[in-house]
């Protein structure tokens, strides 16, 4: 009897701790389930899981109406808000990233990267209307130091400066600057009366002699390569391999004939006077209508008067003269490369064939030609 006794006393135990076991158990996966719950609801509630979600959507899309109101606000006066858009999605195509920045009050503010470089700012704000699956009010929860409302973007601050570039080139007065297809203005010239460098030997001859501007345009999103259109409009490629003289153009075939018709007097009636051989007054009379009034060269063949009736030169011939070319600098000017030859026979020297060279600066208004400087080589 005393066996049997002990036997269900050794069963009721056993029962009892098996229930005990399957209690605690539960009770042991409730709380874990309700401590798993807790983390899940603090992982959400925290500012780091939102901008995580902020930036892997911006990833995504590339875009969103902060950035558009951005771009929109941006100046770009020859682009449009779609390319601009473009060269933005470019950028966020490289990867976004983000560190805080400061917060506090229930803000959290992050600052947003691109290749190591800020392009943003997002502040976090607490999300009031967000109810949390735990009911932090009763204990333990309302024991814990951590509130658990989600966060919700509050504002976005973009600046995209970082994509703009400028453009800047240096192109002849009468020349044209367009970028995207769309013309720069005069408020676009930053200096003007650039002188050409192949031109630099006959601007203290003349004011008048054509020279570059220089244009820049700051409000570039990206790269736009400027497209340069000479007086008539026709597209021109600069060739940066060359100098200022690839702006000057050919001499067309009348006007190397009219300068070929101005060489032949010029070059008869200058030698003749410069060798002194006849009245000096009357040889200069008959060079007078080949220079220009008030020039460099009429001043020079005025100075030559005096000296001139001591020349020793009894006689000289023209044998030839040439127009070797001409190059067209704009405004009715030109530079003439001329040759001449002469016989001339002078006492105790007697006969001689000179070889003249010369480059001579001239000035044609309608059809008259004027010399304005010479130079002999």
């Amino acid at each position: 009897m005393a066996r049997r006794k002990t036997r269900r006393g050794k069963l009721i135990y056993a029962a009892c701790l098996y229930v005990w076991g399957l209690a605690l158990i539960a009770a042991s996966i409730y709380a874990l389930s309700r401590i798993w719950e807790y983390a899940a609801e603090y992982e959400a509630s925290r500012p780091e899981r939102a901008m995580q979600i902020y930036v892997a959507n911006l990833s995504e899309q590339l875009w969103d109406e902060g950035i558009a109101e951005t771009v929109a606000a941006m100046p770009h006066e020859v682009q449009s808000d779609e390319e601009v858009a473009v060269h933005v999605r470019e950028l966020l195509r490289d990867g976004v990233s983000f560190a805080r920045k400061g917060g506090g009050d229930g803000r959290a503010v992050y600052t947003l990267r691109c290749n190591g470089k800020a392009f943003g700012t997002v502040t976090l704000a607490e999300d009031p209307d967000h109810v949390p699956g735990i009911d932090i009010s009763r204990r333990p929860w309302s024991l814990l130091p951590w509130s658990l409302k989600t966060w919700k973007v509050e504002k976005e601050e973009f600046d995209f400066n970082g994509l703009y570039s400028s453009v800047e080139v240096v192109v002849p007065e009468t020349f044209s600057v367009w970028l995207n297809g769309v013309r720069l203005g005069e408020e676009y010239i930053t200096e003007t009366g650039i002188p050409f460098q192949a031109l630099a030997d006959y601007y203290k001859y003349s004011e008048d002699l054509p020279t570059k501007v220089r244009y820049r345009f700051d409000n570039v999103i990206g790269r736009l390569v400027p497209e340069i259109r000479d007086e008539d409009g026709e597209v021109f490629s600069i060739d940066r391999g060359k100098d200022d003289s690839q702006f000057i153009k050919p001499c067309s075939e009348e006007e190397l004939a009219r300068l070929a018709e101005f060489t032949a007097g010029f070059t008869a009636n200058y030698l003749k006077y410069a060798a002194g051989v006849s009245d000096s007054t009357y040889a200069y009379q008959r060079l007078e209508p080949y220079l220009k009034p008030d020039s460099e060269m009429e001043q020079r063949m005025k100075g030559m008067l005096d000296g001139l009736s001591w020349a020793h030169t009894s006689s000289i011939t023209v044998d030839s003269s040439r127009l070797n070319g001409a190059l067209s600098l704009g405004g009715g000017f030109y530079v003439c490369d001329m040759t001449a030859t002469a016989t001339t026979f002078a006492m105790g020297k007697g006969q001689e064939v000179n070889v003249s060279n010369m480059r001579v600066f001239v000035e044609k208004k309608n059809d008259d030609v004027r010399a304005i400087a010479l130079e002999l080589y």
